[in-house]
């Protein structure tokens, strides 16, 4: 796709995305996760759930690159033109990369959002965006550090 001209990448893009959003495929991801916080919840102690929860994230580890999520675009209607970016954070998945996007005002937000500190991702997306003509406002770059907490259970 990457050779194909960027109104043919959009069209593909919105494409997979309107496949991603059908009734169907919605209800079976509920499914999913119904069953994994049931078989999570089915362990009698924390560290037991702990266990299967680090054994899921293992195996998503695996067989996942990314997570993307498409919130979709805001319809605040007149109030629009004083909103300048729409955001929705979550904490990144198992695979350590989520980019969430979200539509307001005719400008696009994306958040990239890993667990792993190098921007290989972030300025490889850049530099397409860069190669295509595509012109973008860089708001701002957070770095969350967190306490090193030791879990009584993981002594």
């Amino acid at each position: 796709m990457r050779d194909w001209p960027l109104e043919k990448q959009a069209t593909a893009y919105r494409g997979m995305v309107f496949a991603q959003t059908q009734e169907e495929n919605v209800l079976m991801g509920v499914a999913s996760i119904k069953g994994i916080d049931g078989m999570i919840l089915s362990k009698e102690s924390d560290q037991e759930r702990l266990g299967v929860a680090a054994y899921i994230n293992a195996l998503a580890a695996r067989v996942v690159t990314a997570t993307v999520s498409y919130v979709g675009k805001a319809n605040y209607r007149e109030a629009e033109r004083y909103i300048r970016d729409f955001r929705t954070w979550t904490s990144s998945s198992a695979d350590g990369l989520t980019v969430e996007i979200s539509a307001v005002n005719g400008r696009f937000t994306l958040d990239f959002l890993q667990t792993f500190s190098s921007p290989i991702f972030v300025n490889a997306f850049l530099k397409e965006l860069e190669e295509n003509g595509i012109v973008y406002d860089l708001q701002d770059v957070n770095k969350l550090e967190l306490a090193n907490i030791k879990l009584p259970w993981a002594e």
